[in-house]
This record gives structure tokens, C-alpha cells and sequence, in this order.
């Protein structure tokens, strides 16, 4: 297993926690970061008869991170601590809204899909700057988003100051400059 998706996926695991069912959470019932209604999905696309997310098998946590997130984020296509903010983007905001976050990073036209355009003028802006920096970028537009989220929907007020302490350890994590 690539080593910076493992580090990525140890970052998010502890971020994500445990089981979980907060009433003001849209996702519903969640473990370690995968949702039910994910779950569900996971295990149709395998040809497995539905389980209780608070059953979730590490083996198949890391494979839906692995395929669901790192993949589908194109996480694997980028250098570490960028890989590490976006991945975790990813799994927190959705991964249309993480790769629209990336390209306003690096200045391309934000819909969502990570294609060589995105991916090359990624390129470019680790010539111009380093990892670091555009991690810290990167992760600095997950704040406005929370905030904007918590004013518009004030039942997810109360996930705002935890939402703001992720990227705060993520920002220390990626050491972004």
C-alpha cells in the first residue's frame, strides 16, 4: 500500500473517530467516517447483504477510502502534503467540493472534476510554489466554507468549532508553510 495514503488515511481515521448519530447530522449514522447510506452502497457494489455501519470492517474502511475518496479525488496524482489536504477535503466536504477547492487553488475554472487541466496546472503550481504552501492554500478555503455552511444552516453551528480544529491539525499535519 502507497505509504502517503496510508499516512492520509491514519490522519483521517483519527480525525473521523468513531461511531457516531448526531441528530443534526445530515449524514446520519456514520462510522470512522463512512455513512451509512455509503455502506449500503460499498456492500450492494461488492454483492454483500446489507450491515449495521457500526460493523464496518477496517478492511473495508480502507478500501472505500482507497477507491471512493483517494481515487475518485485523484489524490494519487498529487504530491504529499497536497495529496494529504485534498484527501481529507475529500472525505469531509465531498469530493466535488474538494476538487473545487483545488482549483481555485491553483486557478482553474471550478466544476468539480479533476481532469488533466486541474492536474497540470497543479504541475505548474508546485514549480511556482511548494507543497506546503499550496496544501496550506488549499486547506485555508475549507475555513470561509465552514463558516459560510454554519451561517447558512444554523443547525450545523454546533459541528462548526470541530470542523475549524481539523483544519487547524491538518494544517499542522501537512507543516504548511
Amino acid at each position: 500500500m502507497n505509504p502517503d495514503f496510508q499516512r492520509a488515511l491514519a490522519f483521517v481515521l483519527k480525525a473521523e473517530g468513531g461511531y457516531t448519530n448526531h441528530p443534526a447530522d445530515r449524514g446520519g449514522p456514520t462510522n470512522k467516517g463512512i455513512l451509512q447510506r455509503e455502506y449500503d452502497q460499498y456492500r450492494r457494489r461488492k454483492g454483500l447483504p446489507a450491515a449495521d455501519v457500526r460493523d464496518i470492517l477496517n478492511a473495508e474502511v480502507e478500501d472505500i477510502y482507497l477507491h471512493d475518496y483517494r481515487f475518485a479525488g485523484r489524490c494519487d496524482r498529487m504530491p504529499w502534503p497536497v495529496s494529504l489536504a485534498h484527501f481529507d477535503a475529500c472525505v469531509n466536504t465531498g469530493t466535488t467540493q474538494a476538487a473545487k477547492f483545488l482549483q481555485r487553488t491553483v486557478g482553474t475554472r471550478d466544476d468539480g472534476l479533476i481532469g488533466p487541466l486541474t492536474l497540470g496546472a497543479l504541475t505548474a503550481a508546485v514549480e511556482r510554489e511548494s507543497p506546503g504552501a499550496l496544501a496550506g492554500r488549499l486547506a485555508r478555503q475549507r475555513i470561509a466554507f465552514y463558516r459560510e455552511l454554519a451561517k447558512l444552516d444554523p443547525e450545523q453551528w454546533v459541528f462548526l468549532q470541530g470542523w475549524l480544529n481539523r483544519v487547524k491539525v491538518l494544517m499542522a499535519a501537512a507543516s504548511v508553510e
